[in-house]
């Protein structure tokens, strides 16, 4: 397979299931994303270290951080996540369906709904917290280009394809990615990270979904999300979006 052909794949992943039932993965290394965030800022805007009298604000901690997600997906308006909180519990985020109008109904109604269950206050998470309960970047290796246009993301690269492998149970392609003589900081990386010397993507190679996306600098991740488990077209149980308690895995 050639690398045009894994884009191509990739970019019709949401095509190619009715449902999908993941657990998710993120690991990231704040020092190092600091550390580029840094260096960008002052090269765009040409600030020097000295001149920089205002620090540049970073969410992420020194050192490593993440979290693990459980989601369900089975259209634009039925979906639901289920992510870790740090210290415990976990935060339930989900859309039982499509809003009628008028707009209104009695507090509790809404469609998208959050509720925490066994965890703490939110003013007690850290401030990356965010990112864990965001809708984007849980879904967006399982939808692709529905959401962020991923393959036109990883097009700009000098792109690889490195061999098959086995991920999450499943047969996958394994696309390496490296900045090319052209590269220029105005080329936005996201949802992959500024500054990495190689990326990486590990593609389903039936649905074309991402096991696994990572960002790298001198061969080891910065930036990573990863599928651990992966379940395709399954009849989920009527109460999926709705239920306020955390679902049974199976």
């Amino acid at each position: 397979m050639q690398s045009e052909e894994v884009l191509e794949l990739i970019g019709s992943a949401p095509e190619r299931y009715d449902s999908v039932r993941a657990a998710l993965r993120y690991r990231g290394d704040g020092t190092t994303k600091k550390e580029i965030r840094e260096r960008i800022v002052r090269r765009a805007f040409q600030i020097s270290p000295r001149e920089a009298y205002k620090p540049i604000r970073h969410l992420e901690p020194d050192g490593p951080f993440g979290w693990r997600c459980r989601a369900w997906h089975a259209d634009q308006y039925h979906w639901r996540m289920e992510t870790e909180v740090p210290g415990g519990g976990v935060e339930i985020t989900a859309s039982k369906g499509r809003r009628r109008l008028p707009i209104g109904g009695p507090p509790g109604s809404g469609l998208v709904w959050n509720r925490r269950v066994g965890a703490g206050s939110r003013e007690d998470d850290p401030r990356w917290f965010m990112l864990a309960t965001d809708h984007y970047w849980t879904f967006y290796p399982l939808l692709t280009d529905e959401i962020c246009g991923i393959s036109y993301a990883l097009r700009p690269l000098d792109l690889t394809v490195e061999g098959t492998v086995m991920w999450a149970g499943r047969e996958a392609v394994r696309l390496r990615g490296v900045p090319g003589e052209e590269w220029d900081w105005g080329w936005d990386p996201d949802p992959l990270s500024w500054g990495a010397d190689e990326y990486e993507a590990v593609v389903d190679a039936e649905r074309g979904v991402l096991l696994r996306c990572a960002s790298r600098l001198g061969g080891e991740d910065f930036d990573a999300l990863e599928v651990e488990e992966i379940h395709f077209d399954e009849q989920f149980p009527e109460d999926t979006f709705a239920s306020r308690e955390p679902l049974p895995w199976p």
